[in-house]
């Protein structure tokens, strides 16, 4: 009977004794690498926070000369920033701090308020998406390589580790200011619905043409979600939040299509 020996150990013996050392040290390099990319990231917080100002700038340029968001043509460089220098102060603190409940909460808040400002002023919801989404193309093509031209601790791990705390953080941004959005909206509708019924014929055909203006941006709405869930970096929550809303939306149409059939009949 022959049999095989490694190292003087049985083959058997010796196969699982390999097998156990090569399991352990894959956890052992990515538990490295993590720690490794940790003052990197830290670094480029600290650039994030000392070029805020010009990434500002970029973002506002790349939203500003979208032939697609006309609405911004509209408005001031300031209306334009609106809550995006918050915005880009928290994505520095969580790049940072990833798990700081605090910054999450704040930044949830002013995502919520860009999206009530962006209503007011007549953005239309795929606009709003479009927008967001701009921004976090122009964080990770832009300032994450601009950081890596200058910081060679700043490698391809850290730059990935990076880039999901930014999908994570705009994905958020996204969802919060969707939702806030499409609230307004919803707040428009009921609104109406609790008004006082028309007494004469101006007034009616002055409601009509108020619930006809309402009900021009449901299919930019439901096309905006729909654009919405085709991005690859949504969170599960996200493409449920989205869901929701696509229901909510169409629950307006149903409610509006009534208000037109009340002052018709």
């Amino acid at each position: 009977m022959v049999l095989e020996f490694v190292g003087m150990m049985p083959y058997s013996r010796a196969s699982v004794y390999i097998r156990n050392k090569i399991r352990r040290i894959p956890s052992i390099t990515r538990h490295d690498q993590t720690r490794s990319t940790i003052p990197a990231i830290s670094g480029f917080a600290d650039f994030v926070l000392a070029h805020r100002e010009e990434i500002l700038q970029s973002w506002i340029a790349a939203v500003d000369k979208h032939p697609d968001i006309s609405t911004s043509d509209n408005l001031t460089y300031s209306q334009l920033l609106d809550h995006l220098p918050e915005l880009c102060t928290e994505l520095a603190a969580l790049l940072k701090q990833p798990n700081a409940q605090e910054i999450k909460r704040e930044a949830r808040q002013d995502a919520r308020a860009h999206g009530w400002k962006r209503w007011r002023q007549g953005y239309k919801l795929e606009e709003l998406i479009r927008e967001i989404c701009l921004i976090r193309r122009s964080f990770n093509d832009t300032w994450v390589k601009a950081f890596a031209a200058v910081d060679v601790r700043f490698d391809f791990d850290a730059q990935n580790a990076a880039r999901r705390v930014g999908e994570c953080f705009f994905d958020n941004v996204i969802i919060e200011a969707t939702v806030q959005f499409v609230e307004e909206h919803q707040e428009a509708v009921r609104q109406l619905n609790v008004g006082p019924k028309p007494s004469a014929v101006g007034n009616a055909e002055f409601l009509q043409r108020i619930t006809h203006l309402l009900r021009e941006p449901l299919g930019p709405l439901l096309l905006g979600l729909e654009v919405l869930l085709r991005e690859e970096a949504l969170s599960s929550r996200g493409v449920e939040m989205i869901r929701l809303l696509q229901r909510g939306v169409n629950k307006e149409a149903e409610a509006i299509e009534e208000v037109l059939r009340s002052i018709e009949s």
